[in-house]
């Protein structure tokens, strides 16, 4: 019983290891932390209680307890130093400028939103845009989440406005597509879309995106003269 319970507490820190390392030291959160060490320690606890039980004689319990718990916690050692390493990495990083607090609630609103905790990442993405108003990230995450609670007006305008501060034309293009779903999918205003999808043709003519913007303006003006 008590190899099993080992056995089991080693791969309960290898998996969790495993999980951490997949998700980014970074984004780890002190919690998973706290109860992975919670159910390693229920584990330990319940291996030595077993162990005093049922396989101890009395005579030699200070040797064989003893042994017992420096074997068990080797199983403990690879998480351990797992921790204590990325910890310290992560705090070196950020103290080194190489990732910022806002790039941090950035990775977190995203995930929140993935996850559709929308009232976490608005929240997160709002904290940003206090700091940053123009930061295009912040903006669509925004977007998104007013999209999700039916604020249609209020998603168009964060994507009109992260739309100024875009960082390239593809990244305009993407938004101003953003924008055009909205209008002519929950709004039903054609022409606005069509004045949306319009951009993209005079800022980046002979671009894909711009064939693709005047494919779909094709599309719904030949709709909309069939419904009129």
């Amino acid at each position: 019983m008590t190899s099993f319970l080992f056995s089991l507490n080693l791969m309960t820190a290898t998996a969790l290891v495993y999980v951490i390392w997949q998700r980014d030291k970074l984004r780890a959160r002190v919690l998973f932390h706290v109860v992975g060490l919670a159910g390693a320690a229920a584990l330990y606890a319940l291996m030595v209680w077993r162990s005093a039980v049922t396989e101890i004689v009395p005579d030699e319990i200070p040797t064989f307890f003893l042994v017992r718990v420096v074997v068990a916690a080797l199983a403990y050692v690879p998480f351990l130093v797992f921790l204590v390493v990325s910890y310290a990495r992560a705090l070196g990083t950020v103290a080194a400028g190489g990732i910022s607090t806002k790039e941090i609630e950035l990775e977190e609103a995203a995930h929140a939103l993935r996850f559709g905790h929308h009232g976490q990442a608005g929240q997160m993405a709002h904290r940003v845009l206090e700091r940053d108003p123009d930061n295009v990230t912040a903006r669509t995450i925004m977007a998104e989440v007013q999209l999700h609670s039916g604020q249609y007006e209020k998603a168009i305008g964060s994507y009109r406005l992260a739309m100024t501060a875009a960082r390239d034309n593809a990244e305009f293009a993407q938004l101003v597509f953003a924008a055009a779903v909205i209008l002519n999918e929950h709004q039903g205003d054609d022409k606005g879309a069509v004045q949306e999808l319009d951009l993209i043709r005079k800022r980046m003519p002979g671009t894909p995106q711009a064939d693709k913007a005047q494919k779909w303006i094709v599309c719904i003006m030949d709709q909309a003269a069939r419904e009129g």
